[in-house]
């Protein structure tokens, strides 16, 4: 087989490849929980194209090389969908707002893929942490949405938390963007 014919192969390969890893990838819909898989995804996807290389080159087809090289170019392949599947995965899945009360940071998150709600206060945590404060179930009725605790009713409503248990005010939030 000439270098034009290899070269070929290569290149469908790769689009083959580019097609399948990123379906998989958006069908799968990883969220950040599973995220830790990606280091045993990228050994496996090198390790079957090496055995594929391995097995062609036994063979003594030169479909060896061009599997010997997607050994390195699938995982890569791979690593940078998995990158742009979390890149505003946060963004994707929740609608946040913010606010502050006694110097505090604190944080509404709405899932948008179910009805559930938390308030978590953001002051001074490391590394991204945040404590949860209050969990619910969220219903948008009309204009507003109602937040539900197991002991607590709060509302927002033109970008104003009504009912929140610290406060006897309404509180103005931040959208996140």
């Amino acid at each position: 087989m000439n270098s034009k014919i290899t070269l070929k192969y290569g290149i469908g390969i790769l689009i083959l490849e580019i097609i399948l890893l990123g379906l998989w990838i958006y069908e799968l819909k990883p969220d950040p929980s599973i995220s830790i898989g990606i280091v045993l995804i990228i050994p496996i996807l090198f390790g079957i194209n090496l055995i594929l290389g391995i097995i062609f080159y036994l063979l003594k087809k030169p479909l060896s090389k061009i599997f010997f090289v997607n050994s390195i170019v699938c995982p890569l392949i791979f690593y940078a969908f998995w990158n742009l599947w979390f890149m505003n995965w946060a963004e994707r899945n929740y609608e946040e707002y913010s606010f502050g009360i006694d110097n505090r940071k604190l944080e509404v998150s709405l899932s948008k893929t179910s009805d559930y709600f938390s308030i978590s206060d953001n002051t001074n945590q490391k590394n991204g942490t945040t404590t949860g404060l209050y969990f619910g179930k969220y219903e948008r009725i009309g204009d507003s949405i109602k937040l539900t605790d197991g002991k607590y009713k709060m509302f927002i409503f033109e970008n104003k938390l009504i009912g929140f248990p610290k406060s006897l005010n309404e509180i103005k939030l931040k959208k996140a963007e």
